[in-house]
């Protein structure tokens, strides 16, 4: 070890003092790696008004925003870029970026006051007042706000297909990201996942109006859009019996980011699985996963792409390429 850690010198000192506050709640944190700290702390102003920054940050950690969550993870990617370098004492700063991001992961919770939930794995049908169904997906959680002049849905997180009961005098809305879905006929799928909006028409039509203030006013059926990072994306054809896989506890993937693909597979498994290469968390990946059996799924993608990966615990596992 040298007094060049955190492993990633490029990074800004807002992101070191993340680094060092997650060490410092773990088990690897000993002596020598107190010595490295207070050394951090004493090479720059700039570092100690960081580190304060960083404790009062994490203190209000209840009320993250999930872009603030991705921020985390990206700091153990940056790790990961370290390990493909040939730091040989790679475990312990991942291990200890992994346990403050997932952390991160349990206390965002918008959802905790919820209507609805399903915890991780479970799935649900709910049948709505005015007549409408909702099968709402694993992890997943939303809230009903129905009057006689308007139904609003609030997902909080998660994903929820839609079957909507006609009733021409009660507009039906889903908020979520950021943004509105307006029911323009009667069935559609809206994803929210680390702040961002996913739609998908299988009935009908929507209108979806984004965060970025970008409107689609009409969405029509066998269509999905997208934002990524708060922007708005463009609407594509989709393949409607791939999309509804997850009703019949199917993961379908054609040609997405491993990332895309574990960030389901975490909410179908307790724990966290976290991908320390960026590099490797941009592979591309296609195939049909059984959703009741997540660790099947997470054995062929390492066979697969030749990844390796580290079980802190059963529930902790940190992916990274062969060293």
């Amino acid at each position: 070890m040298n007094p060049s850690f955190p492993p990633f010198p490029d990074a800004s000192a807002e992101e070191q003092a993340e680094y060092w506050l997650a060490l410092r709640e773990s088990p690897f944190y000993d002596s020598e790696q107190e010595k490295l700290w207070l050394a951090w702390l004493a090479a720059s102003r700039e570092n100690r008004e960081a580190w304060q920054q960083t404790q009062l940050f994490f203190r209000r950690v209840e009320t993250l925003h999930p872009a603030q969550v991705r921020r985390i993870e990206r700091s153990v990617q940056k790790a990961g870029r370290a390990v493909a370098a040939g730091a040989g004492l790679w475990r312990w700063p991942i291990a200890a970026c992994l346990m403050l991001a997932v952390c991160l992961g349990w206390a965002f919770n918008a959802g905790y006051f919820a209507d609805f939930r399903t915890s991780t794995g479970e799935q649900r049908r709910i049948q709505l007042s005015d007549g409408s169904t909702v099968i709402l997906n694993t992890a997943s959680s939303l809230s009903v706000d129905f009057s006689e002049q308007q139904r609003v849905i609030r997902l909080h997180g998660g994903e929820a297909y839609f079957k909507v009961a006609a009733d021409a005098a009660r507009p039906f809305e889903v908020v979520a990201g950021g943004g509105r879905v307006r029911a323009l006929g009667t069935a559609f799928d809206v994803k929210q996942w680390q702040g961002d909006l996913a739609v998908t028409v299988y009935e009908h039509s929507v209108r979806v109006a984004f965060a970025d203030g970008a409107t689609i006013e009409r969405l029509p059926e066998g269509q999905r859009v997208a934002s990524l990072d708060g922007k708005s994306g463009t609407p594509e054809q989709t393949n409607l019996r791939q999309a509804a896989a997850w009703q019949e506890r199917r993961l379908v993937f054609k040609e997405k980011p491993l990332q895309q693909v574990i960030d389901d597979l975490n909410r179908y498994r307790p724990g966290k699985i976290v991908i320390a290469d960026p590099d490797l968390a941009a592979h591309l990946v296609t195939g049909v996963f059984n959703a009741n059996d997540p660790e099947a799924a997470l054995t062929v993608i390492e066979t697969t792409l030749a990844v390796s990966e580290t079980r802190l615990t059963d529930a902790f596992i940190v992916l990274h390429r062969h060293y």
